[in-house]
């Protein structure tokens, strides 16, 4: 049976994505940070759904939705290259990192769209389940707000109802952008937390 899973685009990665939207996602890199977490030690096989997410100001946005069809491992002894993939996805180069580990080639990618947000509402009500048992979003106001990205950032299965939530918006109309007014410094996000830009 095949699983769906988000995965976080910190902003850098997110605003550069605004040069391929509306093409079709037709990969992923992965490794061993947390910057670009490994999709083999996040449990994710061919079959499964992957949904790229990001944050601006304090609203969750779904961005694409792609098939996974071979998860590669590159760089290593006996393994190929990264290069020889990147020449492949030339548009595709700002997903991968100087650490990438992993090429995950996709099949049946929607179009990269940046004006996807999830509603409060739903936001309140997404479920991860991770091997220890269904967990909500952490750091979700009672506005339905994403506080903090913390609890977003890496690769986590979904649960059916919320991938069915960020299936509708991502194949729904488009939305219009949330807004809400930038923090006013930096250093107000508790030390242990990265700000919502």
């Amino acid at each position: 049976m095949s699983e769906a899973y988000s995965v976080y685009w910190p902003q850098k990665r997110w605003l550069a994505a605004a040069v391929v939207a509306g093409q079709r996602l037709p990969v992923l890199f992965g490794g061993p940070h947390a910057s670009e977490p490994s999709f083999r030690r996040a449990a994710v096989k061919p079959g499964d759904l992957l949904y790229p997410v990001g944050v601006r100001d304090q609203v969750l946005y779904v961005f694409a939705r792609m098939q996974v069809a071979d998860i590669i491992a590159v760089n290593g002894a006996g393994q190929p290259r990264l290069e020889d993939y990147l020449a492949g996805y030339q548009g595709w180069r700002f997903l991968a990192s100087m650490c990438t580990t992993e090429v995950v080639i996709g099949e049946e990618g929607t179009a990269v769209c940046l004006d996807r947000p999830v509603p409060g509402e739903i936001l309140k009500r997404l479920i991860y389940r991770p091997r220890r048992g269904p967990r909500p979003v952490k750091h979700v106001s009672p506005d339905g707000m994403l506080m903090h990205s913390l609890g977003m950032q890496g690769i986590y299965r979904l649960a059916e109802s919320s991938e069915a939530d960020l299936r509708a918006i991502l194949t729904g109309p488009a939305g219009t952008p949330i807004t809400r007014p930038r923090p006013g410094k930096r250093q107000d996000a508790p030390a242990n937390m990265d700000p919502i830009f």
